[in-house]
């Protein structure tokens, strides 16, 4: 009978495992699709990655919606990472996620380049960040929603690292230089580990197992 409960557990297990391993991340584009070819952008080159010359697909304010921007797809959840790449910017800029602040451009508590912030994000979905402008005027662009303003003016970049990372590219409401470099972050997703009662119930099954076949032998 215990050899039993051990088989299904460690089946249990095994399929926990698997599945809990499954955390992604894909871009949905706005419909019709944006892209934009990557130009003058400081924050990447500072960072030496080579983006100049790219296309990469964007949304624009008044496309944003509550069905495109970057999914996660993840069974159980994940943890999200996000890192400040760095901006070039007249604005006063930020990101923040799940109503937290994560990096500010200038002011009282500006970010260091590659200061990196851990959320859980427990469902699938839309990831929850935004990125705003304060100083000269007001602005929000919320991946997980929609912007507000409901303006063309500024725009998100995206582009794929991996199907567990990405670079996402601020142009803030200052219109006409698309260059994408007004504040840039790396979001990463892993998968969260199984639950800690879980590795313990199966501990707990395998002694079970093995205190029997002692009993039996004797």
């Amino acid at each position: 009978m215990i050899k039993s409960y051990i088989i299904g557990a460690t089946l249990a297990l095994a399929v926990t495992a698997t599945a809990a391993s499954a955390a992604t991340l894909r871009f949905v584009p706005a419909d019709p699709a944006q892209t934009a070819v990557i130009k003058n952008n400081d924050v990447l080159d500072s960072n030496n990655l080579s983006f100049n010359g790219q296309t990469i697909g964007i949304i624009t304010g008044d496309q944003k919606s509550t069905s495109n921007g970057l999914f996660l797809d993840a069974v159980g959840g994940a943890r999200v990472t996000y890192t400040y790449l760095g901006f070039e910017a007249g604005n006063t800029n930020f990101s923040a996620s799940m109503g937290s602040d994560l990096f500010f451009n200038k002011g009282a508590g500006v970010s260091t380049r590659n200061q990196t912030v851990e959320v859980i994000q427990a469902n699938a979905g839309l990831l929850d960040f935004a990125f705003g402008t304060t100083v000269p005027s007001a602005a929000l662009f919320d991946n997980g929603g929609v912007a507000n303003p409901n303006t063309s003016s500024y725009a998100v970049g995206y582009s794929e690292i991996d199907d567990n990372s990405f670079y996402v590219l601020f142009d803030d409401i200052a219109a006409g230089d698309r260059d994408f470099d007004d504040l840039v972050m790396r979001i990463d997703v892993a998968a969260v580990p199984l639950p800690a009662g879980v590795i313990l119930l199966l501990s707990a099954l395998f002694g079970a197992g093995a205190l029997r076949r002692r009993q039996t032998a004797a």
